[in-house]
């Protein structure tokens, strides 16, 4: 068996496997599969170990996952609402109708706005037809990346593989300031942590990684280190 923690990491994993973005190279789908394969039958390895491998895969996947959920998320505001009403009871139409009257929207209704305006079968209705929802854009738009999107869906995916490969960049400085770090060795910890949780970001481990996030960061550990040398600890 494995430790739950590490479990849990495979359980992940698991599900990145079984959500892969179109467009995936087979040779990409293949090192995944392979290595979801062999993750969940050797009950020796770690959970480091377990997370080396998602992260290097996961990598590997995130300028394609990453185009997939821009493209979603555009056809959220398109077509969401439209899926939306088409699934709905005329009664619940009714009552969405009153709900954007008094100053509700879509959003808000994803959000949990509605906890209060709607009675709680309503809600309960709701609910159950965003899942749907959420099913049915996702197929809607897994079609047209496939087709009439397919040249905007690629271009993005370029566009992201530009911006991993300087995520990858800064990240690597990142680490080699930790290894040059000898007079704070908690300050080198910190980074490489950060350096983790950034790495943790892109293959769905931990919080979405954001560019912007990680082109902060030398900043902000040089002030650290300022701080520690002014305060001398």
């Amino acid at each position: 068996m494995h430790h739950p923690q590490t479990k849990h990491t495979i359980d992940i994993f698991k599900h990145m496997a079984s959500e892969l973005p179109p467009l995936l190279p087979d040779i990409i789908k293949k090192e995944v599969e392979h290595a979801l394969e062999h993750l969940e039958n050797d009950y020796t390895i770690g959970l480091e170990e377990v997370e080396d491998v998602v992260i290097g895969l996961g990598k590997k996947v995130w300028p394609y996952w990453k185009a997939f959920d821009e493209m979603l998320v555009f056809h959220q505001g398109q077509m969401g609402e439209k899926f939306l009403e088409g699934k709905m009871s005329l009664e619940l139409k009714k009552k969405y109708k009153l709900f954007k009257e008094h100053g509700g929207d879509y959003y808000d209704l994803r959000a949990g706005g509605p906890a209060s305006f709607f009675e709680p079968e309503e809600r309960q209705q709701l609910a159950g037809i965003l899942v749907d929802v959420d099913g049915e854009l996702k197929q809607y738009v897994r079609q047209a990346v496939l087709s009439s999107e397919r040249k905007k869906y690629e271009d993005l995916i370029v566009d992201l593989q530009t911006v991993l490969d300087d995520i990858e960049k800064r990240l690597g400085h990142l680490r080699t300031v930790a290894e040059d770090e000898e007079e704070h060795p908690q300050l080198a910890s910190e980074i490489r942590a950060q350096v983790r949780a950034f790495e943790f970001g892109l293959c769905l481990l931990g919080p979405r990684t954001q560019a912007h996030e990680v082109n902060n960061a030398k900043e902000h550990f040089e002030g650290r280190k300022r701080e520690k040398k002014m305060f001398g600890y």
